[in-house]
Order: C-alpha cells, then structure tokens, then sequence
C-alpha cells in the first residue's frame, strides 16, 4: 500500500482547504485537494487507489518530515523531466489558442479570494511568478524580474528555474515568517504547480471548470 502525506489548513485551490501528497516516485508531484482533509483523502484514493497516511501537517507554507531529507538524483531529474514537458504543454497552449480564449474571463469559475489569474493568459504569467518569483526566494534561492513578453518569460524562468536547481544544495532548509522551505519540498511543488494549472486550464476550455487558485 502507497503512503500518503496530508496538508491541512493550507490556501491552495480553495481559500482554506486540504491537499494530499505522495514521495512515491510514480507519483511524484501528484496532489488531490478538497475542502477537507477527508475530502481531499477520497479524492486520492479514488484517483490512485488505498493508501496509509503516514503524516499530517497543518496551515500554510510548512514542511513534512520527509520534505527535511535530501534531494535524491531521481527526484531532481523527475522534476526537470516534468517541468521541461509542461513548459511545452504551456507554449503550445499559449501559441495555438486565440487571444478571445487566452482573455476570457469566466464570471462564474470559482477561485479563493486572493487569486487575481482568472484568464488562461494571466494563469501562465502566474506560473512563471510562482516558479521564479515566490518558490525560489522562499527557499532561499534567488528570483529573477519578469520579461516584458510572455513567451519570452516563459522560456527565461525556466532557464532561471533549471539553472538554480542544479546549483543548489541537496539538503537546503530555509526558516522565513513562520514558513519552512527545503529542496525536497521544493521540487515537489514546482513538480506539481506548472502541470496543476495547466489541468486546470484544460477544465475550463472544456466547460468543466473546477476550482482553482493553486500556490
């Protein structure tokens, strides 16, 4: 049976909501979220089958157990895999969708409060500044400014985002206003964000829009 790791308390696709994690490598960067912690649970299991919980945290920006281990070699190299196939994924969106589609604003899809990227257009911006601009400064690491374009942004954060990777500590853990960061938790999330949006993007052109506002 798979373990699984529970965020409670967090502000991720719901103002106040759950997410559930897993270090499986099959499953690296994959997250379910609800309202709830048991929400969130059922979600998992009916995606990715039973699992035992082997940890729960509570509130925003903390850090599991098995975030403080470090960095293996297959984590690091999942991760760039991912993210070099979703950046692809957002060009292809962003080159082959009309400007109508990429502006649309849905009044009724629903979002936390504090998420200001409601068209697919500002969702792209927005993972650019979540990857280069919020996950790399809160584990320390350096940020870049954006580009002026957005298809040159997207191609110069995640030059910035591999260069960074590759040079920093395995074991880095960073403290910072009641948060706790690591290269472990790092790559976990930057796994997970990028393609998160994007599957939420492909909800909304399908009309099934699902909550979103990920971090």
């Amino acid at each position: 049976m798979r373990t699984i790791y529970v965020e409670d308390l967090v502000g991720m696709a719901y103002s106040v909501g759950a997410a559930v994690w897993s270090f499986d490598p099959a499953l690296w960067g994959t997250c379910a979220q609800g309202r709830t912690a048991p929400e969130a649970v059922a979600r998992w299991t009916a995606e990715h089958g039973a699992a035992e919980i082997v940890e729960t945290i509570r509130g925003d920006e903390q850090a599991f157990r098995r975030d403080l281990a470090p960095a293996s070699d297959d984590e690091l190299e999942r991760t760039l895999a991912t993210l070099a196939a979703q950046r692809q994924r957002t060009r292809r969106l962003l080159h082959s969708l009309p400007a109508e589609q990429l502006d649309h604003d849905d009044p009724t899809r629903e979002m936390p409060s504090w998420a200001r990227w409601r068209t697919i257009r500002a969702t792209m911006w927005h993972i650019c500044d979540t990857e280069s601009r919020y996950y790399l400064p809160r584990t320390g690491q350096p940020s870049r400014d954006r580009a002026g374009d957005l298809a040159e942004e997207l191609t110069a954060s995640q030059r910035h985002v591999r260069t960074v990777l590759l040079s920093m500590p395995r074991d880095a853990v960073h403290r910072s206003g009641g948060e706790l960061w690591t290269t472990t938790k790092l790559l976990r999330r930057l796994a997970w964000h990028e393609r998160g949006e994007l599957d939420a993007i492909t909800e909304l052109l399908s009309g099934r829009a699902t909550p979103d506002g990920m971090r």
